[in-house]
């Protein structure tokens, strides 16, 4: 573990931490859109195999829907915001260490 004497260190360090743990919270509701999608695609397989109608046609079906989609495009938004919020975090750690040196 590393430790950062000085003030300019310590700030560079606790910012890196502090968007480390955003990029998480990015990261876990990303893997809830995710599991939003599964989850609905899930049970429109359940409906159309109900009516015998096959596995392919209820993904199909499923992929056209605006719950799909905003599943989708908010797992997309979230991935993105966290591998921004990740980059931010190393680039602060590595001032922060650059600054030790």
């Amino acid at each position: 573990m590393q430790t950062f004497t000085n003030e300019a260190e310590q700030t560079a360090y606790n910012l890196a931490e502090a968007l480390a743990d955003k990029a998480m919270s990015l990261m876990r509701n990303a893997e809830e859109a995710a599991e939003a999608f599964r989850t609905g695609q899930m049970a429109m397989r359940r409906q159309f195999r109900a009516r015998g109608l096959s596995e392919a046609e209820a993904d199909i079906r499923y992929a056209g829907t605006a719950q799909a989609s905003r599943a989708i495009a908010d797992n997309s938004f979230f991935m993105s915001q966290a591998s921004m919020y990740n980059t931010a975090a190393a680039t602060q750690y590595t001032k922060a260490l650059y600054l030790k040196d």
